[in-house]
């Protein structure tokens, strides 16, 4: 599986951030091990935007960055602690605009199965890995239907334990997913 991912990734490019918005930058690290699973985190409450939300660690560009993979980077070791030493980034997928108008642009990294997370930062409640053949059976806890742009579409929603990965992560796992593994999960219809 992660042979494909490295794979497409190397010849992928994903539509790019878009200049006239703020930018930012998330990190879809991968777990090294047999079945590979994505990392995500559970936003705190105590943050002020996404407060009790999953996301991918990341977050706001800054021009000490330099790249928006280097924010990828710093955000997760941030909010993880996760060393940006072992992660390989082996591309990005398609920068997404949140419902904020922000540009955000995800990296696809793979870090060690033996790599440590700890949810000590203010912004995390919780860190969690989720198996990507769970993601890939595309079985929905719940559909969004959203009218964007004169277009219609379902954002899924995936339950796993007791976290919901929905809106922008979902989407941008579903990209990462018909991307990397050619999962064909379309959402111009409710899915499973």
């Amino acid at each position: 599986m992660l042979n494909k991912i490295t794979d497409k990734l190397r010849v992928y490019e994903g539509k790019p951030p878009v200049n006239e918005l703020k930018k930012a930058a998330v990190l879809m690290a991968i777990v090294d091990s047999e079945e590979p699973e994505l990392i995500y985190t559970l936003r705190s409450n105590k943050v002020g935007s996404h407060g009790g939300e999953v996301s991918f660690p990341g977050g706001m560009y800054e021009d000490e960055d330099g790249s928006l993979e280097s924010t990828a980077l710093r955000e997760s070791e941030e909010e993880t602690g996760l060393d940006r030493n072992k992660v390989r980034i082996l591309g990005s997928t398609d920068t997404m605009v949140s419902r904020f108008n922000v540009s955000v642009t995800p990296f696809v990294g793979v870090v060690p199965s033996n790599i440590r997370l700890n949810d000590d930062s203010e912004e995390i409640e919780a860190c969690f890995t989720v198996p990507i053949s769970f993601l890939l059976e595309d079985k929905r806890f719940r559909n969004d239907h959203i009218k964007k742009n004169g277009e219609s579409f379902f954002m899924p929603a995936y339950k796993f334990e007791s976290f919901i990965i929905w809106g922008l992560t979902a989407m941008m796992t579903v990209d990462f997913l018909n991307i990397t593994l050619d999962a064909g999960i379309d959402l111009k219809t409710e899915g499973n």
